[in-house]
């Protein structure tokens, strides 16, 4: 029988239809659960519960958290909503009232909002250092600046917490907080990066990833630019500094560095810092003693020199590829990138001419 008219084997038949029927079912199953599941209401009859969300939560001991109530009555179909959807970043720890009929959406809307044990607001900003994190507890009357430069350095508390830098420099996720006053500045630091903890899983970062080095270099991108779609590519000049042969030197060469490098804080006492107050001078960037001057030291500092935001971790975790080695930053916030030192140069010419 020629082979054009042979008939289909049955198996190859039943082989087909099975695949249409999956990939139905999976479409089915990808519908249900981003347009019709939100807005299903919970097994119960309304009974309003009291739910205690811990920092940090995972979508996992969320779901777990809320079947062991009665509010949702599949904990693996939330969780896979959750991941499907990436609302897990917003949800806020807390006492919240929850009604055992609400819909995932509603539930997921009150425990993204204020807790009923709020306590005093304190907002850290993006960028802050341990220094101003420390300030804006003290002046919202929850813990003293003492207390918490303490707790955030105290060695057993960063080896419990699996923190690898010399202090809670750059681990403590700047956002807003609610805290009690009295608060030990221990469990302060704990929240604070919990916190730090879920928004990095929240990236997905590689096993192999070296935790100080990402967050260091995330606190430098986010020192240095207030413009979040630079931050990737200034992430990317950052690591052709410390990588590209035509870079030998491996200079950062980051004035942010250098100035943190004065905070009081910091030993050895660099001669330059004395009465330093902001602004950068010749003598800073030639002061070998001060050890995060990136001018004179090569590679990364030994650690985060603010606490770094979301986009400033994502942009050191997936800098772009750029042929850049410098650049310069505009009046308004905006910088020149250069490939070479003259195009540099001469940016910075521009610049500081105001064109």
């Amino acid at each position: 029988m020629p082979a054009e008219s042979r008939p289909i084997s049955r198996w190859k038949i039943w082989s087909a239809a099975w695949a249409v029927m999956l990939i139905v079912g999976g479409l089915g199953t990808a519908y249900d659960l981003l347009y019709r599941y939100p807005d299903a209401p919970g097994p119960g009859i309304g009974r309003t519960l009291k739910v205690e969300i811990p920092p940090g939560v995972g979508p996992e001991k969320l779901s777990r958290i809320l079947d062991e109530k009665g509010i949702i009555s599949s904990p693996g179909r939330f969780r896979l909503w959750l991941r499907l959807t990436d609302r897990l970043p917003g949800v806020k720890a807390g006492l919240f009232a929850l009604e055992d009929n609400m819909t995932p959406a509603k539930i997921l809307s009150v425990i993204s909002g204020r807790p009923e044990n709020r306590g005093v607001r304190v907002t850290i900003p993006e960028g802050f250092t341990l220094g101003r994190i420390a300030k804006a507890l003290e002046d919202a009357g929850i813990a003293t600046q003492q207390s918490f430069f303490i707790a955030s350095n105290e060695g057993k508390t960063l080896a419990r917490l699996g923190i690898p830098g010399p202090s809670a420099e750059g681990f403590l996720f700047p956002d807003t907080y609610f805290f009690e006053r009295g608060t030990s500045a221990e469990d302060i630091v704990v929240t604070m990066h919990k916190n730090f903890s879920a928004r990095l899983r929240s990236l997905d970062p590689p096993a192999c990833t070296d935790l100080l080095e990402l967050v260091t270099s995330a606190s430098i991108v986010q020192a240095e630019s207030t413009v979040l779609d630079e931050m990737p590519i200034i992430a990317g000049v950052y690591h052709n500094r410390l990588t590209d042969p035509s870079f030998p030197s491996r200079l950062l060469q980051a004035d942010p560095t250098v100035a943190y490098g004065c905070e009081p804080w910091v030993l050895p006492r660099a001669p330059s810092c004395s009465g330093f107050i902001g602004k950068l001078a010749r003598k800073h960037l030639e002061d070998p003693v001060n050890p995060y001057n990136t001018y004179r030291h090569a590679g990364l500092p030994r650690g985060p020199i603010c606490a770094p935001g979301i986009n400033a971790l994502k942009a050191a975790l997936h800098p772009k590829d750029v042929p850049y080695l410098y650049f310069v930053a505009g009046k308004d916030g905006r910088h020149r990138f250069s490939k070479t030192l003259l195009e540099h140069n001469e940016a910075v010419k521009l610049y500081r001419e105001g064109r």
